[in-house]
């Protein structure tokens, strides 16, 4: 595209097909090649600005350069479609009351692009999955989602993680200067997980941001725009820390201004269920393994587990059952790890007496040892006190039949 035409330059021109199609690659042509307008160029969205006469050589290499460029945004836009996909509100699984209402929340909130969210609910419920699904049904979603777990950076550098810092800010800073978290999710949606933990002068420095719409990176006198919206999430009650002077009031105020509550597994017990078959499916493509269903005894023995780790927790048990079991329904008896533990002083004799733990030993010598011995001194031990009975032998080591003669050819025990 030639930088002088008639009617129209082309620098105007370019902006208009930039607006027509943003994947046409455009590589802009002068025979004057002035700094101020190549810079303009380039930013306006020109892939290479080459001056005339055209080198061959160079426009070549432009050619290249235009197409891989356009190879990017290709796969840029193709992940973002599949990030839309995967996040896509109505995928979020459950029939609950409490989760029907977080949910009609959160799709209420992903229109309203600059809105400010606070999600609160315990460990493992799932706050980030609503934070991506209201990022990525927003206007938003083409834009960077940033999450950023406050509790896991250093108190002494969490400002200048937030909001970048100047070259030259303090010793040690980069000679270019950094990016903040702010920076790197203009225009699209930060997600503040576990915002409580953020010391007091900073949340004083966060709720300036929030009202000003602007920030100061550490050591810079000129600020720079705000455009994000701010996710905040915390498992702690921060009415709580307010109430101790722990937390700011006011900033509590100015993020919450939609607040989404997302209730503990336990108390929605009949999503329960439908993230069972959610994750079985999940897990038997990624073992191999074939679980159709859950029994009604281990349905219960899940409907009654008090899941402290909520949705995260149950994730894991389901996934332990698919890789440990091979069968195509879920039974009590893989949910066995799942019953509470029950300290030594308080069991009785005959529990303390079932409990691999109080007989095998405690630690493995450093020399190693033989899993097949520790099998076979088992068996033979339960066969010599059974009296040889096959029957209550299997009984009492908790195997069929079958597998115990197996087991008794293997080591050859008589």
């Amino acid at each position: 595209l030639d930088i002088s035409m008639p009617g129209m330059d082309g620098l105007d021109t370019l902006l208009k097909i930039r607006e027509i199609d943003d994947y046409i690659a455009v590589i802009m042509v002068t025979a004057f090649g002035e700094i101020k307008t190549v810079v303009q160029a380039i930013n306006q969205g020109a892939v290479d600005y080459l001056t005339k006469p055209i080198d061959m050589v160079e426009l070549q290499i432009a050619i290249a350069k235009a197409l891989e460029r356009l190879s990017y945004k290709q796969e840029i836009a193709r992940l973002r479609q599949a990030l839309a996909r995967e996040y896509n509100i109505d995928n979020l699984i459950g029939k609950s009351d409490e989760f029907l209402q977080a949910l009609s929340m959160a799709k209420r909130i992903a229109r309203s692009p600059d809105a400010n969210v606070y999600i609160g609910g315990e460990s493992g419920v799932g706050k980030e999955l609503f934070a991506r699904a209201i990022h990525f049904n927003s206007p938003r979603a083409a834009s960077p989602f940033v999450a950023v777990n406050c509790a896991a950076i250093n108190k002494e550098v969490v400002e200048s993680e937030l909001f970048g810092y100047k070259r030259g800010a303090f010793t040690g800073a980069h000679t270019k200067g950094k990016k903040g978290f702010f920076e790197e999710a203009h225009s699209g949606t930060l997600l503040l997980d576990e915002v409580a933990d953020l010391p007091l002068d900073v949340q004083a420095k966060l709720l300036r941001v929030l009202e000003e719409k602007e920030f100061y990176p550490v050591g810079d006198s000129q600020p720079k725009k705000a455009d994000v919206r701010v996710i905040a999430a915390t498992n702690q009650p921060l009415e709580t820390l307010i109430e101790t002077g722990k937390f700011r009031q006011d900033l509590y105020f100015r993020l919450a201004t939609i607040a989404i509550d997302i209730a503990p597994l336990r108390e929605r017990q009949e999503d329960i269920p439908l993230l069972v078959n959610y994750f079985l499916d999940i897990f038997n493509k990624k073992y191999g393994k074939r679980f159709q269903k859950i029994s009604p005894k281990a349905e219960k023995i899940l409907l009654n587990h008090p899941w402290k780790g909520n949705i995260r927790e149950l994730k894991n048990a389901i996934e332990r059952v698919t890789l440990l079991e091979d069968f195509t329904e879920i039974k009590p008896e893989h949910l066995d790890f799942l019953a509470p533990r029950v300290p030594s002083s308080t069991r009785t004799k005959r529990e303390r007496e079932k409990d691999p733990q109080d007989f095998l030993p405690s630690q493995i010598p450093s020399s190693g040892i033989s899993l097949d011995d520790v099998i076979k001194q088992t068996i033979s031990t339960a066969y010599q006190q059974t009296n040889k009975n096959q029957v209550q032998t299997a009984k009492l080591l908790g195997i069929t039949r079958n597998t115990l003669l197996y087991r008794l050819k293997k080591y050859g025990i008589r």
